[in-house]
């Protein structure tokens, strides 16, 4: 073929390219990657927030990163609420979808966990994994009131 064919070919290809890489640049696809729509963060007290990261993935950290030495709540938060420098909140548990499939590491809610978690953002501790008499009982030692209400996550 010729050389001057070829160069032709090749620039034609890209004028025909161009449109086509714009349109999909510039469309709302609902196969998109990045944050979701319903992704969020809330301020909560001592310098945390709740992280809405994905369905599943919801907890509470320090607004400005964290690491094993810092105390965190762990996901899947469903409701919480602050009391001076305390942090509560209940969790939903999580559990493996396919727990005989090693690669398969995506957790799903498991309906008959939960529990109970309290933060300390002065101290930096966190009580977790209480079921509710420990929780009260945590609590009312704290001096947290017992009927703090905790607030689903949305309505927070």
């Amino acid at each position: 073929m010729n050389k001057y064919i070829k160069i032709l070919l090749f620039f034609c290809g890209l004028i025909l390219a161009i449109p086509v890489v714009w349109f999909f640049q510039n469309q709302r696809s609902p196969f998109a990657f990045g944050p979701g729509v319903q992704d969020f963060s809330k301020n909560l007290t001592g310098g945390y927030k709740l992280y809405r990261n994905s369905a599943h993935e919801i907890f509470v950290a320090p607004a400005d990163g964290w690491n094993s030495e810092i105390a965190i709540i762990p996901s899947k938060v469903i409701k919480v609420n602050v009391y001076d420098e305390f942090i509560v909140a209940e969790r939903q548990g999580l559990k493996r979808r396919n727990p005989n499939d090693s690669l398969d590491t995506y957790e799903v809610p498991d309906e008959n966990v939960k529990d109970f978690w309290i933060l300390n953002t002065d101290k930096n501790y966190a009580l977790g994994n209480l079921n509710r008499t420990d929780f009260k009982r945590k609590l009312d030692s704290l001096h947290i009131p017992v009927t703090i209400e905790l607030v689903d996550i949305y309505k927070y």
